[in-house]
């Protein structure tokens, strides 16, 4: 398999769940360069490095922070349940529940970065293990539009 491909692939497997989470991620909103390195069936691909806004809002539901996909516009899929969210002493871990895969997430977080490993295991069935590194560093405030 080709990891030119492995985005497509991965986009029903890493996405995003559902807000209304209790616990609040520590970081500053702002703008932040985010950098994402995929790899599945032992191949690694090349580091994907983009820029997003990180509204007060996206710190309700740290999936909304820890996600690289939020970058690419893709929405939360409705069926996905985040789980056991603990955010403690600049550590942070939870889970993601979807359709066709379990992702944990687990990472540090300060207060103007963070970096997490996102780790999805298909539920049932044959299926690439594919884990994902989130890195976010504040660069300044949102542009304004």
């Amino acid at each position: 398999m080709k990891m030119r491909m492995l985005p497509g692939m991965m986009t029903g497997v890493l996405l995003w769940a559902a807000p209304g989470l209790a616990e609040s991620v520590p970081l500053k909103p702002g703008e932040y360069q985010i950098t994402a390195v995929t790899e599945a069936g032992g191949e690694t691909a090349k580091p994907d490095t983009r820029s997003r806004c990180v509204k007060e809002e996206h710190l309700a539901n740290p999936d909304a922070v820890f996600n690289y996909y939020v970058t690419n516009e893709f929405l939360p899929k409705p069926s996905n349940k985040v789980l056991n969210v603990s955010i403690h002493e600049g550590k942070v871990s939870y889970d993601i529940e979807g359709p066709h895969a379990m992702t944990r997430v687990e990472g540090i977080v300060s207060g103007t970065s963070f970096s997490v490993l996102r780790k999805a295991t298909p539920i049932a069935g044959n299926g690439l293990v594919i884990a994902m590194r989130v890195e976010g560093k504040r660069t300044g405030d949102c542009r304004s539009k």
